[in-house]
């Protein structure tokens, strides 16, 4: 079985007809969709399910809100059921990026001693 042939940048030539069928491609599709489907995190069970018809023209997630701040004097449903919510769907999470300069202090034993060893 000879290799395929390839352009300059490792790309197949067009016209190849060597490698994966269309029909054992469509099979592993539906594999991996299946897959997505049974490891579902609780996450995405319920973004999902927030995302579902609450009536009224409202979804169940603003239906929630809605209950929390209405029942939130009587203590059916708190404020902090809606912070645990949030939490788990990964709300409560702050994100900091770090590519601007870095400052790092260092003390001056360590400045005296890098300075020893790198002679």
């Amino acid at each position: 079985m000879s290799k395929p042939q390839r352009d300059s940048k490792g790309r197949f030539i067009k016209g190849n007809t060597e490698g994966i069928s269309t029909e054992v491609a469509r099979e592993y599709q539906l594999r991996s969709a299946d897959a997505r489907k049974k490891n579902k995190t609780l996450r995405e069970a319920m973004i999902e399910a927030l995302h579902e018809d609450g009536g009224n023209g409202l979804t169940k997630l603003e239906v929630l809100v809605r209950k929390a701040m209405a029942n939130h004097a009587n203590g059916k449903l708190s404020f902090l059921d809606l912070k645990f919510l949030a939490s788990i769907m990964g709300e409560d999470k702050l994100n900091i990026e770090t590519n601007g300069p870095q400052v790092i202090v260092v003390s001056q034993q360590a400045v005296e001693a890098a300075k020893k060893w790198s002679k």
